[in-house]
């Protein structure tokens, strides 16, 4: 005689399935004005926690910190990047952190406020733009997804408690570049609609990711390309992308005075220095790294393409996996040529693209609807959500965990202090863990670097001289509130912004400076440390006179200005 399962175990078998049945019916919730309320609250009530943290409490790469202090400050004296001094990044990042320090009094806090602003503008144009295309559920969580890639306050690849501003440009590179994604394959589900504003937004990013880093705004103009050959018959596109990009460039070449050589020497410096650290084997080593995540997403894309097939030609249904191949290599060539140590953020962006073409195509397929333990709509909700959750929530948990540190006011044992007043809302931990470069780079080690630093300045020197240090970064005119010298950079760093063969000159870098300091402990790598030296400390030392010394440091200025100098 069979045995029949008890009714109990069959029942809540049943119960967990209908449960579960019932979230794909839940995600397919249309837009409407009282829903989008509370998406636009979302955002910025996110945006708003970013403001609150200011400065969030460092825990590794706090000099990092230096390169948008000092680019921003540079902004708010009138210099413009490429014109009047090389950046490390790009011509937009510096505008940003002007803005930040302009609404934080030139506090510190200005680089949260920079990163609320751009979360805020991140969050509220892709809910304009994913709205008529989406369901609520689904644009409100590609939305808040962008926001927190924008804001989160640790560097891309770590652990979210490892709280640091370090890399924040990666972090706004991806945010916009998923704006891209997002506008690029997500369709309109209204049949031949030709608006042109969303054409024109992708160009817009692109241009603007091209000004914020350069490779990023590669990666979207393939995005950006590759979404025109999917609409071939839809000339309002590539017309709307041309447009958008078009008045992008314009608008940042008016603020960089039409400078066009400038901007060009620019980016062919970055370019070639870039070049010089970069093999085939890192491009390699990205793609092989991301073949994990990119299986679960894969598997998404299949299943999605099964069921639309039962509607739509093979081709077509299966076009997302050259979608999704697309993206994997933008992501793996980002990861190859960034300082990041892992992460695919615009995984996640696609699986929430695909979980919503894939429940649209279930509701339209008999193989949707069919009985079972699960249904195929409620399967490709539970695969997606295994995508796209995980970044989410790692995301968040960072933002949330930063937010209630730096309410703390942990222990001298624990933090060290800046002595300038500028910088006294910046806390650096100890690192217990890590490398030489990580130790001189944040805590005890680096909060020293500078104060010895500043002191040796005030001492020697008067309140107008312009100071340039032969490190990484340079934390003393923005420490000082000095005006910055004409030329220079605000970072530089062995094959990232300068190689033995392409480099700025010693004219370019230092000749305007009234004091230049050389560290006898260096924040940056050893590599970094040994490049500089070989490649400007001759100059320096052919231009300059030894005027003081510490333990830390050697300050050096021109013959002709030696008062108050200790060492003759």
């Amino acid at each position: 005689m069979p045995v029949i399962p008890p009714p109990q175990k069959r029942r809540s078998g049943g119960e967990l399935a209908g449960s579960l049945d019932r979230l794909p019916q839940l995600w397919r919730a249309p837009t409407n004005y009282s829903r989008d309320v509370y998406a636009l609250l979302l955002i910025l009530v996110v945006c708003a926690g970013t403001a609150f943290i200011g400065a969030v409490h460092t825990r590794i790469y706090g000099h990092d910190i230096f390169i948008l202090l000092d680019s921003g400050w540079r902004v708010e004296n009138g210099q413009r990047p490429a014109v009047d001094y090389n950046p490390g990044i790009g011509t937009l990042l510096p505008l940003l952190m002007a803005a930040g320090l302009k609404l934080a009094h030139n506090s510190v806090w200005g680089v949260g406020y920079a990163s609320a602003l751009l979360g805020a503008v991140v969050g509220l144009w892709t809910y304009a733009i994913a709205r008529n295309r989406m369901s609520w559920i689904a644009a409100s969580l590609i939305s808040l997804l962008l926001t927190l890639i924008a804001v989160a306050p640790y560097p891309l690849g770590l652990l979210p408690n490892k709280f640091s501003h370090a890399m924040i440009y990666n972090r706004y590179g991806y945010a916009l570049l998923g704006m891209v994604v997002v506008e690029s394959f997500q369709r309109t589900q209204r049949d031949g609609d030709k608006r042109l504003w969303g054409s024109v937004s992708t160009g817009i990013i692109s241009a603007a990711l091209l000004f914020l880093k350069p490779s990023y705004g590669l990666v979207a103009l393939v995005f950006a390309a590759y979404s025109v050959l999917l609409e071939r018959r839809n000339w309002w596109r590539p017309a709307g992308i041309l447009l958008g990009f078009a008045a992008g460039i314009l608008a940042m070449m008016a603020w960089l005075r039409f400078d066009f050589e400038a901007v060009f020497n620019t980016f062919r410096l970055l370019a070639a220095a870039k070049s010089g650290g970069l093999n085939l084997w890192e491009i390699r080593w990205a793609i092989v790294k991301g073949l994990p995540d990119f299986a679960a997403l894969a598997l998404l894309v299949v299943f999605v393409g099964v069921i639309r097939s039962s509607k739509e030609p093979i081709g077509r249904s299966f076009s997302p996996l050259a979608v999704a191949i697309l993206v994997m290599l933008g992501g793996s060539l980002l990861l190859a040529t960034n300082a990041q140590a892992g992460g695919y953020p615009l995984n996640a962006v696609l699986a929430i693209l695909l979980v919503e073409q894939g429940l649209v195509a279930a509701k339209n397929s008999r193989i949707g609807t069919t009985a079972g333990f699960l249904r195929a709509d409620t399967v490709i909700f539970l695969m997606g959500s295994l995508c796209f959750v995980p970044d989410l929530l790692a995301n968040a948990s960072g933002l949330g965990s930063a937010i209630l540190e730096s309410r703390r006011n942990p222990p001298p044992s624990e933090v060290s202090r800046f002595q300038s007043v500028t910088l006294s809302g910046l806390l650096l931990f100890e690192v217990p863990f890590g490398t030489l470069a990580d130790y001189r780079s944040n805590g005890r080690v680096y909060v020293t670097y500078v104060n010895e630093g500043l002191d040796l300045i005030r001492r020697v020197s008067k309140p107008g001289e312009t100071v340039f240090t032969l490190d990484i970064f340079n934390p003393f005119p923005y420490a000082l509130l000095r005006p910055p010298a004409p030329g220079g950079t605000d970072a530089i760093d062995f094959n990232h912004q300068f190689s033995d063969e392409h480099k700025p000159t010693p004219d370019r870098l230092f000749g305007s400076a009234d004091i230049v300091m050389i560290p006898k402990h260096p924040s940056g790598t050893d590599v970094n440390t040994r490049a500089l030296l070989r490649n400007y400390l001759p100059s320096i030392q052919a231009r300059f006179r030894l005027c003081a010394e510490t333990e830390w440091w050697q300050l050096y200025k021109p013959p002709a200005h030696l008062e108050g100098c200790s060492v003759r």
